[in-house]
C-alpha cells in the first residue's frame, strides 16, 4: 500500500496557486518592479518547502537526509530573497 502525503490530499486549488508562484515570479519582476517578484519567489520556495515537508512522510528513510537539505536550502532562499526585498524597499 503506498503512502500519500497530507500535501498532494489538499485542496486542488491551493496546490494549483502554490505551483503557479513559481512560475509567475519573473513576470511579476519584470511588469511591477523586482521587489515584488523576490516576494513572490520567497512565497514559491516556502510552498516548495511545504511540499518538501509533505514528502518527508512519505519518502523512503535513505532519502529522507536529502529532503531536509533540500528544505533547508528553500527556506534559506526563502529569506535571502525576503530580505533583499526589505533592502531594495527602504533603500
Amino acid at each position: 500500500m503506498q503512502r500519500v502525503s497530507r500535501v498532494s490530499k489538499g485542496p486542488f486549488l491551493r496546490q494549483l496557486v502554490l505551483t503557479a508562484a513559481i512560475l509567475a515570479a519573473p513576470f511579476i519582476a519584470w511588469v511591477y518592479r523586482a521587489e515584488a517578484g523576490l516576494v513572490v519567489m520567497a512565497l514559491a520556495l516556502s510552498a516548495g518547502s511545504f511540499v518538501l515537508a509533505g514528502a518527508l512522510d512519505t519518502g523512503p528513510g535513505h532519502m529522507r537526509r536529502w529532503i531536509r537539505l533540500g528544505i533547508g536550502v528553500n527556506l534559506t532562499l526563502a529569506a535571502v530573497c525576503l530580505a533583499l526585498a526589505i533592502w531594495l524597499l527602504l533603500c
